[in-house]
């Protein structure tokens, strides 16, 4: 491999370079990529973990007597990207996880702060029940016009894994009889973005909420828009 890449002018770093078994693993981006009695799983890295929950602590420790409603805010943003990131690869159990060390550090962040008061006290403060999920961290904030909202502390288990579809090993993106298959794959991801959902909402406006093609209405119930075959 080396005078491979000598003959091209290229050299392997000896500091970002490992040779391992599969069998043992290694850690790339954030992941580690390891067979599981010959399965070949890809899990977030013990290591991302770890600095994921570091993250997430110094966000609590550095707002100890902030606004419940603010900290909600602040950490929101951080579970949401980081559970994005993982968001194809083998995470679901590692979510389960994070959300249950999060908790444990919001409730000592919301013991700290009263305490003469009692845990039931506390629970009812700072912790609610939704629907059939108890100890959900809210807070209700009212905002300038008098009106009142809720904000809701994500749960990075509520992130859906959603797996990549390989593309059709006869598909070819140069000719047109393929044309239609990729644009639906197309659409498809730009669906699982925010930035996608905006664009297509923008383009959905200017269009009048019709197809520029056969002028009929586009709602969500619109049939095979976004399909892939």
């Amino acid at each position: 491999m080396v005078e491979f890449l000598t003959q091209r002018g290229l050299v392997l770093s000896p500091e970002k370079t490992k040779i391992t078994h599969i069998n043992e693993g290694f850690d790339f981006l954030g992941w580690n990529i390891r067979k599981y009695n010959g399965k070949l799983l890809t899990k977030p890295s013990k290591a991302n973990i770890k600095a994921h929950l570091d993250k997430i602590r110094e966000v609590i420790k550095a707002n100890k007597t902030a606004k419940q409603a603010n900290l909600i805010r602040l950490l929101n943003p951080v579970l949401r990207g980081w559970a994005n990131y993982h968001s194809h690869v083998v995470a679901k159990k590692t979510f389960a996880r994070i959300d249950a060390n999060v908790w444990s550090m919001l409730w000592r962040w919301a013991a700290r702060r009263h305490p003469e008061k009692g845990a039931r006290w506390v629970k009812d403060r700072y912790f609610k029940t939704r629907g059939t999920r108890s100890w959900v961290f809210a807070a209700t904030e009212e905002k300038e016009d008098g009106t009142k909202r809720e904000l809701t502390l994500l749960l990075e288990s509520d992130t859906p894994i959603r797996r990549h579809v390989k593309i059709k090993a006869d598909a070819n993106p140069h000719d047109r009889q393929w044309e239609q298959y990729f644009e639906a794959r197309w659409g498809k991801k730009m669906l699982y973005s925010v930035c996608g959902r905006r664009k297509f909402y923008r383009v959905w406006q200017r269009q009048d909420g019709r197809c520029s093609v056969c002028q009929n209405s586009i709602t969500t119930s619109t049939p095979g828009v976004f399909a892939t075959s």
